[in-house]
């Protein structure tokens, strides 16, 4: 575990697999930005996020399992937008699901099933939100792009943005919960921002040159499921034949990622989802 200071009020740690853990610390308590994906990170992350105070927040940026599952260790009121909730309550990932996902990333958690629960959202928003902890707020807003309830956090005394999965400096994550013109618009909406912190879904804590690099690997798997389009290929098709580089699902030489599987259908539901929504809006291409 290697947790790093990157502004006066903000640690984050980025070396787990999934998504980016952040703690916010003020006078009056702490506030965390997503929780740890595998439940031995989640267990070892409220020991190293208690050292800094009481939690009194923990902000899940959407409902995917990597920034959810491990709300269930930690202390404080979940806070999300509404849809995040809304989804955890009707497709929270099942007991199968865990099961099957845990033998591969974290075995010794298969035991852990009995016990564990979905912890939903306890506190919800429509639109914008502020959190405050005493001598900071963390400003939360409504935002729809990788997810259609996604959101931004945003410190203003320090200049960081909390992106979620709006913005990955590793890799592009997956498109299957969105719509393509919602995730650049996203983008756009980090651009606006003040900041010269940005804090990914994924990645390494980069700055404002991030957001144009991602926002052209997303032109670029557009491009290419456009092209396919344009040269008459099925769903079905471009479905087997296109891929884009993930680095976010698959493992390295810190830790096991995700069945190949399940990595696959990721990569088939985003390139389905961008193919209905080029068909839809053929302009988001160019």
């Amino acid at each position: 575990m290697s947790v790093t200071q990157v502004s006066p009020h903000v640690h984050v740690e980025t070396a787990y697999l999934g998504s980016n853990n952040s703690i916010i610390v003020g006078t009056d308590g702490v506030a965390l930005v997503d929780t740890p994906h595998k439940p031995a990170d989640a267990q070892a992350w409220r020991r190293v996020v208690d050292g800094f105070g009481t939690t009194r927040f923990v902000v899940n940026t959407d409902h995917h399992p990597d920034h959810t599952i491990g709300n269930f260790w930690m202390g404080g009121e979940v806070v999300s937008h509404r849809g995040t909730r809304d989804r955890l309550l009707r497709d929270a990932p099942t007991e199968e699901y865990l099961r099957d996902l845990f033998e591969v990333i974290d075995p010794d958690a298969v035991d852990l099933l009995p016990s564990y629960s979905v912890r939903v959202p306890e506190v919800v928003f429509q639109d914008r939100l502020d959190l405050h902890l005493g001598d900071v707020h963390l400003e939360l807003r409504f935002q729809p792009g990788h997810t259609a309830n996604s959101l931004l956090a945003y410190l203003p005394q320090d200049g960081v943005i909390f992106t979620g999965d709006i913005v990955c400096e590793s890799s592009l994550p997956s498109f299957q919960d969105c719509r393509l013109w919602d995730w650049f618009d996203a983008i756009d909406a980090v651009e606006s921002y003040d900041f010269d912190v940005l804090v990914p879904g994924h990645g390494e804590v980069t700055d404002r040159s991030a957001v144009e690099r991602y926002r052209q690997w997303g032109r670029d798997v557009a491009g290419e499921v456009a092209a396919a389009i344009d040269a008459g290929q099925t769903l079905e098709q471009a479905c087997d034949e296109i891929r884009f580089e993930d680095l976010i699902h698959v493992g390295n030489e810190d830790y096991t990622g995700y069945p190949d599987p399940l990595i696959e259908m990721f990569q088939r539901n985003s390139i389905a989802r961008i193919y209905h929504d080029l068909s839809e809006r053929p302009e988001l291409a160019r």
